[in-house]
């Protein structure tokens, strides 16, 4: 029902900002039904309502082996879809995720004896809701109630429309998930607003030679919203319908997190740097796992972005993880600084950075003191990045720290590095640790 409170939201910002004056069932009938519906090809799956007919082949009808429904039968069907709105108790056939009357049906989880009103208005409006949520990879719609982000959702319906009509091999009942490549894009850095559509192209073939639209990874919608809203965090509610319907609920979603990431980048590397490797940085952030798992932690921040491949660097119980960086290798280094970015943003301090790398080249300054001893010092500094704790790493400082002071050398840096990893809070360490050993992989390259 949550698609009711996002259609009222949005129709509320829509005739104050157009200066028009509809209820949620003229614009059903006038703006959304005619856009969505009222075309050979329709925007949105209707599910079990009157305005879905079962029996239609897209794939065929797309190809031509099949015709396309008459305006007339069209027509037909919106009308049958208007008289069972304004005539029935409002359930899931009609009304876009409400729960069904029937008690043994699968979707009938949302069944209650509370009473609730049978608003018709409301049945419409769930339908414009939904129009509006933003589907992202995990067969997950992401619906937020934010003014100016639905009214740019919005924005993108009539894109869609277009290229469904100058497409013809491009199927239909994806207005979802364009809703999440058009936010994506229209958020993003090349968007042109003299020219909304120049470098959007989100169709991609499919096995039958016909086209679709390809969903999105949530990591890049939350990215534009966030780089757009900046300063502003929002809660999205997420969900899906289908056979059955499930709901993950209610999602906190803190967009200053998700923008450190990028900041921290840019401030590190220069946004020239940035600019020029955004794309593969970005296809980076929040591989490590998918939307639902990232949903455990209660909220969806920095630490939802880490990327895939990272944890087989970090210290654990079963070893040290890996180190070595190969020479030359322009995609591997952009796959490390974008892992020491994410850490440096899980940590939230970019005065580590430094530090980290006065430590790295301490320790690759002591290794490459003695060639004689380099297999002995080569281990002690394995030993220190593989350390799994402050105890175990301050632990490992000591035979190197007896190594300086055999040697004459001054151990004050050593100090402070001890006290500086003493003090850290215990969560903290083993990405700093990492943070240090990626530092020394990029000095030894």
């Amino acid at each position: 029902m949550y698609t009711t409170t996002v259609g009222r939201t949005f129709l509320r910002t829509y005739n104050r900002q157009f200066n028009k004056d509809y209820s949620a069932k003229s614009f059903f009938e006038e703006v959304f039904v005619p856009l969505f519906f009222d075309h050979p090809k329709y925007m949105m799956t209707a599910g079990n309502s009157p305005l879905e007919n079962p029996k239609l082949s897209w794939d065929d009808m797309i190809k031509g082996e099949k015709a396309f429904e008459t305006p007339d039968q069209r027509k037909n069907r919106i009308n049958k879809m208007i008289q069972k709105i304004e005539n029935e108790k409002a359930d899931a056939s009609i009304a876009v995720g409400y729960g069904v009357l029937d008690q043994s049906a699968a979707t009938s989880g949302q069944i209650t004896n509370i009473d609730i009103p049978n608003n018709k208005e409301d049945i419409y409006l769930s339908w414009i809701g939904a129009g509006l949520g933003i589907g992202v990879v995990g067969g997950i719609t992401i619906l937020f109630d934010k003014p100016e982000l639905l009214m740019d959702v919005f924005e993108g319906w009539k894109y869609y429309r277009q290229y469904l009509e100058n497409n013809p091999l491009l199927k239909g009942n994806q207005i979802n998930t364009w809703n999440g490549q058009w936010i994506s894009y229209r958020y993003g850095f090349a968007f042109d607003k003299d020219d909304p559509t120049a470098g959007l192209n989100p169709m991609e073939k499919t096995n039958n030679d016909l086209f679709n639209i390809p969903t999105i990874i949530w990591v890049k919608v939350l990215l534009g919203i966030a780089k757009h809203f900046q300063g502003v965090n929002l809660v999205g509610y997420l969900y899906n319908i289908g056979q059955t319907n499930s709901t993950i609920g209610f999602i906190p979603f803190k967009l200053d997190e998700i923008t450190r990431p990028n900041l921290f980048y840019e401030k590190i590397f220069g946004k020239e740097a940035f600019m020029r490797n955004i794309k593969q940085i970005e296809e980076l952030y929040g591989t490590a796992f998918g939307i639902r798992v990232a949903c455990q932690y209660g909220s969806i921040g920095v630490a939802a972005l880490e990327p895939k491949g990272l944890k087989s660097y970090m210290p654990s119980a079963k070893g040290g993880g890996k180190t070595s960086l190969k020479k030359n290798d322009n995609t591997k280094i952009i796959i490390f600084n974008t892992y020491l970015i994410w850490i440096l943003a899980m940590l939230n301090n970019d005065e580590l950075w430094n530090q980290s790398q006065q430590i790295a080249k301490l320790l690759w300054a002591y290794e490459a003191e003695a060639e004689k001893l380099r297999t002995n010092r080569t281990n002690n500094v394995k030993q220190l990045l593989d350390s799994t704790s402050a105890k175990v790493f301050l632990q490992n400082l000591i035979p190197i720290v007896e190594d300086e002071v055999k040697a004459g050398k001054d151990v004050i840096l050593y100090n402070e590095l001890g006290k500086m990893i003493n003090s850290l809070p215990s969560y903290n360490f083993p990405y700093f640790n990492t943070l240090i050993k990626f530092q020394y992989a990029l000095i030894n390259k």
